[in-house]
């Protein structure tokens, strides 16, 4: 950060504050950065803590949610069609996701001395081939019902259920258009075709679907709903879970959260 001012510094920005965003919880955590004559002025963005307020609009169940959460149940990961990286709780809905991603082998259109065995894709069993070493490992998860293959971008084959297998290519049909470009869709705002040039990628998800989804949890099974939906925590949400200012599930109104953050706490 030091070496950020004093680059701005060069520019003559010596007065312009630095906007920390990212895992800031308690002010005290920070005090070295505050009123820092090295550093000058410095902002603190609070990003994860306001999600738990009696005003915020996120549902009953995202909040009971917040307030279980233990160090790790945030993940990290790559599955967002956008490309960038994303903090999500580690749910059922990723759980998904990462099985997508590890029942999965490469194949090639035709016969190689790496890819010499022949295996039949779809209801026509089109004809692909795949590494001797991974016929063992298809076999195991067919057996387990991931007997649908679904092919990606990367010329790899994904295994899912067949009723995972609709809800993906219906998800791909009902595609609104939503990103400019977008990995679970081959869409693109670009004429004249339309298209990103690629083949629409399994391993993702329709972003618009299930955010819309976690938006709108209501209901009996709200709770279900949460767990199969992307649920987004900033990396630092674990927390609810032990600062004692939430303790016995204690959801604060944005004025007491400010008055909290303003104790250094």
């Amino acid at each position: 950060m030091l070496a950020l001012r004093q680059a701005m510094r060069g520019f003559g920005l010596d007065n312009t504050p630095i906007i920390m965003a990212g895992g800031v919880w308690w002010l005290e955590e920070w005090q070295d950065w505050i009123d820092s004559e090295e550093l000058g002025p410095i902002a603190f963005q609070f990003g994860t803590r306001p999600l738990l307020t009696t005003e915020s609009p996120i549902p009953d169940a995202w909040k009971r949610r917040l307030l279980t959460l233990k160090k790790g149940d945030v993940y990290l990961n790559r599955f967002s069609p956008t490309g960038f990286y994303s903090s999500a709780v580690n749910n059922g809905f990723l759980h998904e996701l990462r099985q997508r991603t590890e029942h999965q082998v490469p194949y090639g259109t035709e016969a190689t001395e790496e890819l010499s065995v022949a295996y039949g894709v779809g209801p026509r069993k089109r004809e692909v081939f795949l590494k001797p070493e991974d016929v063992a490992r298809v076999q195991q998860w067919e057996s387990e019902g991931f007997v649908e293959p679904l092919r990606t971008p990367d010329s790899t084959l994904v295994f899912v259920t067949p009723d995972r297998a609709r809800l993906i290519v219906a998800d791909q049909t009902d595609c609104m258009g939503c990103l400019s470009e977008c990995k679970f869709s081959n869409w693109s705002q670009r004429g004249p075709s339309y298209s990103n040039g690629h083949r629409a990628d399994p391993r993702s998800f329709c972003i618009q679907k299930t955010l819309q989804a976690a938006a709108h949890a209501s209901g009996p099974d709200a709770d279900k709903v949460m767990d199969e939906n992307l649920m987004f925590g900033g990396t630092n949400a674990w927390r609810f879970g032990t600062d004692p200012f939430y303790a016995n599930g204690f959801v604060p109104t944005t004025k007491q959260l400010v008055e909290q953050i303003m104790t250094g706490r």
